[in-house]
């Protein structure tokens, strides 16, 4: 913690369908052959330094005290399940494609883990996953998702992280729409 005790706190966008990604670090959107995918959705961060968003921190991590990692976009526009994985958690979760959960921990569609992902901060769009028409962008985090690469396929969540910090847990999945943070003041005894 620095001499003043000043922590810097931003706070992630959801994703919008058809629009851009969310807020620090959810991929954009991909319009592809007339297609148009969902964006995935931004991370929110605690910091030690002033540096705007998570991606600016890559040489200077250690200023990083916690991520929430956002979700993936969705790519259900069709009525087939293409949702995106979720955010946040040690890893991030793996998307749907066509009703079918992604497995494996890296690719096209796959969530984010603590030391890889499509890089750090900031998600994978489906068309630079190599998607042919529309599927969803991953989330930004301490690692971002990977994008879908196949219509109805959702993005990958991005990771969480914790450090620089006592007791800390971080959990996927347990809030959707725009991110948020709270901090309590606890009194030394």
């Amino acid at each position: 913690m620095p001499a003043s005790g000043n922590l810097y706190i931003c706070v992630g966008e959801r994703g919008y369908y058809g629009a851009s990604g969310g807020y620090n670090g959810g991929a954009q959107y991909s319009t592809i052959n007339g297609y148009t995918g969902g964006g995935g959705g931004g991370a929110t961060h605690i910091a030690t330094a002033k540096r705007g968003v998570l991606s600016n921190y890559s040489s200077y991590r250690s200023e990083v005290l916690l991520v929430a990692g956002g979700g993936g976009g969705s790519d259900d526009s069709g009525g087939d399940d293409g949702s995106g994985g979720t955010g946040g958690g040690t890893n991030g979760g793996n998307a749907y494609n066509n009703g079918t959960l992604l497995t494996g921990t890296s690719g096209a569609g796959r969530g984010a883990t603590q030391t890889s992902g499509y890089a750090f901060g900031q998600g994978q769009t489906s068309a630079q996953a190599g998607a042919p028409h529309d599927a969803g962008g991953g989330g930004g985090g301490w690692y971002g998702g990977y994008g879908g690469n196949d219509d109805a396929m959702g993005g990958g969540g991005g990771s969480g992280y914790i450090g620089g910090v006592s007791n800390g847990t971080t959990t996927s999945g347990v809030k959707s729409g725009d991110g948020y943070a709270v901090i309590t003041w606890m009194p030394v005894l």
